[in-house]
């Protein structure tokens, strides 16, 4: 068995649930994925012994999220949720003086 290789896939476009459930299906039972910054650009960093994800696999996940995040808008219409609502946060107020 040859030894693991880290890797880092750009995330634009890919959903981080899609990418963990999949992972293993297209890199083999051993690879793992975890959210990765490289060069100020927000990702995944990939680790396997397995092959690396082809160009091919890569869209394959972007249709997937797609796919994933269209169900999941839909899913919040349904329940009229609105996603972006703010959300209080107890803060301390400054005082000067």
């Amino acid at each position: 068995m040859s030894s693991p290789n880290s890797y880092f896939v750009p995330g634009f476009g890919i959903s981080r649930a899609v990418i963990q459930n999949e992972i293993r299906y297209h890199c083999g039972p051993d690879a793992i994925v975890r959210p990765f910054t490289h060069q100020g650009r927000d990702g995944f960093l990939v680790t396997t012994a397995g092959p690396p994800l082809t160009k091919a696999q890569i869209e394959d996940l972007k249709a997937a999220s797609r796919e994933y995040e269209e169900k999941q808008s839909r899913r919040a219409d349904e329940a009229d949720v609105f996603v972006n609502q703010p959300i209080p946060v107890n803060q301390r107020i400054r005082r000067s003086g």
